[in-house]
């Protein structure tokens, strides 16, 4: 549930005032609101720009959402559809800034990833991700980061967990201070 990421975005906007955050995902998350609740996974980036303000959000891969989402990231976030070609300037443009890392499991092909409640195709490969994660790990200030929306009952090989927990691995060993 990328819910989760609003609660540590929240105590660390209190103790970094330029806190930026990286999101990969194959959804916006930037609705107001989502079956008439303004907390859900559909919402939480719309609820992490309440808190951070503008051009503080940087979104890559995003391959799916309602066309006012996309609308409104023009004016409010740094939103890259279905790749990370710009990822590498993004990193350099927030090297020494405290950045948050947000990944859910989603942005990853469906074909990979079928473990997770809201599968996209046309999503990236295992590489690509290896490849952003060696991106991220120029980053000097990580203070914190999360990997969302694996759903293990809906993968009963079990291929998504490993999935997750090899990207884990790898992110946490990149970002490492």
């Amino acid at each position: 549930e990328h819910l989760v990421t609003l609660a540590p975005i929240k105590a660390l906007a209190k103790k970094y005032d330029d806190l930026n955050v990286i999101h990969f995902d194959a959804h916006t998350d930037l609705r107001q609101e989502y079956l008439g609740e303004s907390l859900s996974h559909a919402t939480v980036i719309r609820r992490v720009h309440d808190i951070l303000g503008d051009n503080k959000i940087h979104q890559f891969c995003i391959r799916s959402g309602l066309k006012e989402e996309f609308e409104w990231a023009k004016k409010h976030t740094n939103l890259e559809k279905f790749t990370f070609e710009n990822l590498e300037q993004c990193v350099n443009d927030l090297r020494n800034r405290p950045v948050y890392i947000t990944i859910d499991l989603d942005v990853l092909d469906p074909s990979i990833m079928p473990g997770t409640g809201t599968p996209e195709p046309g999503g990236i490969s295992f590489h690509e991700m290896l490849e952003i994660i060696k991106s991220l790990s120029k980053l000097k200030n990580v203070v914190g980061l999360d990997i969302v929306e694996l759903s293990p009952k809906y993968d009963t090989s079990g291929i998504s967990n490993a999935v997750s927990c090899k990207i884990l691995r790898e992110l946490v060993l990149a970002t490492k201070s």
